[in-house]
């Protein structure tokens, strides 16, 4: 009997073209071999056999990124859009401000005022 594979989670269907991979992933495997084959065939009498091979792979290393990388449903564009803007555009400095009331009453009642009116202006306080 012939069987149908139907996922789990619709959202995370993607198309299979060409063996087994989306047209992203054909698309980037395509232009790391029509870029490092020929520079490496060409690239290792230069710079001998160790070095064309370093070369292509941090040529290709980009490129692999580019068309594999899947982080939460992020493509490696949005992922280091998200990242350049959480580290650097929007950093987050937060400042943690604590009132300790046991100081504030005896404050108060040292000074022999009322306690629940100290405690409405430090909260009005911590607010703006």
């Amino acid at each position: 009997m012939i069987e149908v594979r139907i996922p789990k989670e619709i959202r995370t269907y993607k198309e299979k073209l060409f063996f087994g991979l989306t047209l992203r992933q054909l698309i980037c495997t395509g232009i790391a071999i029509l870029i490092n084959v020929p520079l490496y065939w060409f690239g290792r009498n230069i710079i001998g056999s160790d070095g064309a091979s370093w070369v292509v792979i941090f040529i290709a290393l980009p490129l692999f990124l580019i068309g594999y990388f899947n982080y939460n449903g992020l493509t490696f564009e949005q992922f280091l859009k998200s990242v350049i803007q959480q580290e650097f555009i929007y950093p987050q400095k937060r400042k943690y401000i604590t009132v300790n009331l046991f100081e504030v009453l005896s404050k108060e009642e040292k000074k022999g005022g009322d306690k629940r009116g100290v405690l409405k202006q430090k909260k009005g306080k911590k607010e703006n």
